[in-house]
């Protein structure tokens, strides 16, 4: 199934999340359906269509994509990089001071989120850290639609790895939105139909970028720094939609001519590149990709593990270089000190698939011990069928 919102995904929380529609592979997932309230897409928004030209050499490799940047005058959605950002219709703040948006000093996030969005929670830790990072300089809000009670019972459950609770953990504010108001001023004019996404407001009250909050790092800094160009911002936000129109119509030779006309330094990029080539089934390249990424992400414990879990779980077998997917498994569970469940699960299932069948019983079962209630017995579940693969054989003591 395809995510139309995210650029890269976790495809990972497909199984754990359930509720997430995910395109992709890598790095930023999205969600767009719950149990929980939906973030609302309202009536379709006049588009004027992006300009894509199949090159004419021959084979895969030499097809070439463009894409129309020079018509100032069309705009794909009423909120756009550039654009007066709206004001925050909030019904309650749960967790730290209320603000206005105002043109001044500081730099403003605005990022949207629902407790029951698996990738919003694997983003929110980053999200703290840019917090604590920035610490006057740039204001950080994530706004639900979710009911206060609920939220407010969130904050008071352990945050991932269990030695805090999500309340210790964030050191941003959180709001709960007033009746869709601000999701409506935001996300729908925005054209964004998934969450977890973020605005940058600069210090003049502009958006200056719109994206998901894993991808934030770089935008951030220069908004902050005042190096941004919001047009370069807006051209990434057009590769990226182009990018996401190609995966939805399988149509990888586009993927990989969008992916080499984005910054080849972006994580975004080198994403969408690895995704292609063992789309189009070349699988070294694909290979060659992923151990570049490897590189890029070798602080990213949640990056590593979307990668991880992505080459064992949705490259085809054979094709994928199963000691890459090793070891990005093991610096993921390094980075977050073995106390995240999810990550010893990738792990434990790299093993298994390296036949490392006892490893992965025994990682597994960490796992299980970790895991919260709402994941428990879909880890349990994996393990049984570990066990099985060793012909019974059980480690538990």
């Amino acid at each position: 199934m395809m995510h139309k919102s995210a650029v890269f995904a976790v495809s990972g929380l497909l199984r754990r999340v359930g509720v997430c529609v995910a395109f992709s592979v890598l790095l930023l997932a999205g969600c767009e359906e719950s149990s929980g309230p939906l973030v609302r897409s309202g009536p379709p928004q006049e588009m004027a269509p992006l300009t894509i030209t199949e090159g004419d050499g021959s084979g895969e490799s030499r097809s070439s994509l463009s894409v129309n940047f020079h018509v100032q005058q069309q705009r794909r959605h009423a909120l756009e990089p550039g654009d007066a950002a709206p004001g925050l219709s909030i019904r309650r703040w749960m967790h730290g001071g209320a603000f206005e948006l105002s043109a001044g000093d500081t730099v403003h996030v605005v990022e949207f989120w629902a407790t029951w969005c698996g990738p919003c929670l694997m983003s929110m830790p980053h999200i703290a850290e840019l917090q604590t990072r920035y610490g006057d300089k740039v204001k950080f809000v994530g706004v639900t639609e979710e009911e206060p009670e609920l939220v407010s019972e969130f904050l008071q459950k352990p945050a991932q790895g269990g030695q805090q609770s999500w309340r210790q953990l964030l050191t941003y504010r959180i709001a709960v939105d007033d009746a869709g108001k601000t999701s409506s001023a935001w996300l729908q004019a925005a054209g964004q139909e998934g969450i977890p996404c973020a605005f940058i407001v600069g210090r003049g009250g502009k958006v200056e970028w719109i994206g998901h909050p894993m991808a934030i790092d770089r935008p951030l800094q220069q908004v902050v720094d005042g190096t941004w160009d919001i047009a370069k911002g807006k051209r990434e936000a057009e590769l990226r939609q182009a990018a996401n129109e190609a995966i939805s119509n399988g149509n990888f030779r586009r993927v990989l001519s969008v992916a080499e006309q984005m910054d080849p330094g972006d994580v975004e990029a080198a994403s969408l590149k690895m995704l292609a080539l063992f789309q189009l089934k070349r699988a070294a390249e694909g290979n060659a990709a992923v151990a570049e990424l490897l590189q890029k992400l070798q602080n990213d414990a949640a990056g590593l593990h979307s990668l991880a879990w992505t080459l064992v779980s949705e490259v085809t077998e054979g094709n994928v270089d199963l000691q890459l997917a090793r070891k990005a498994a093991e610096r993921a569970v390094e980075l977050d000190g073995g106390r995240d469940a999810h990550s010893l699960d990738t792990l434990a299932r790299v093993h298994f698939r390296l036949g490392n069948v006892d490893r992965a019983q025994e990682l597994q079962r960490r796992a299980v011990e970790l895991a919260d209630e709402s994941w428990k017995s879909g880890f349990e579940k994996v393990l049984r069928d570990y066990e099985a693969a060793a012909g019974g054989k059980s480690l538990e003591k």
